[in-house]
């Protein structure tokens, strides 16, 4: 037959909670909940100074957890916004699109071209204005 040990040694008395679990209520059901827990990890009776430290070092946990959760997951949290920030902006325009541009701007441009050149005297009055 298999010998079974327990994890706590046998002298060590079992652990007991706190006589009064409500003393640990806060407004902040979690910080009530953890300033218990640390209470009766240290086998500590429910009087007010150990309840005002427990509470004191619950939410110092709580913000360091805080602090440390969010310091880890920033990297996860900004490439979420270049994602969403990628997702709202328009796709760029194709190669063939571009070159449609470049043709018509072209066009365009000879056109004026062959205007002027057509036009002696617009291009003398523009070349005097510029001219000062």
């Amino acid at each position: 037959m298999a010998n079974v040990e327990t994890l706590r040694p046998s002298n060590v008395a079992a652990m007991t909670a706190p006589a009064d679990p409500t003393a640990f209520r806060t407004e902040d059901r979690v910080t009530g909940l953890l300033a218990f827990a640390l209470a009766a990890e240290r086998r500590e009776e429910a009087s007010p100074e150990t309840v005002a430290r427990c509470q004191r070092e619950a939410e110092a946990a709580l913000c360091d957890h805080a602090l440390r959760y969010l310091h880890n997951n920033i990297e996860r949290l900004r490439q979420e916004a270049v994602a969403e920030q990628i997702g709202r902006l328009r796709h760029p325009p194709g190669f063939l699109r571009l070159v449609a541009a470049n043709l018509v701007a072209l066009a365009i441009i000879g056109a004026v071209g062959g205007w002027l050149a057509l036009h002696p005297a617009t291009l003398a009055g523009l070349a005097g204005l510029l001219a000062g």
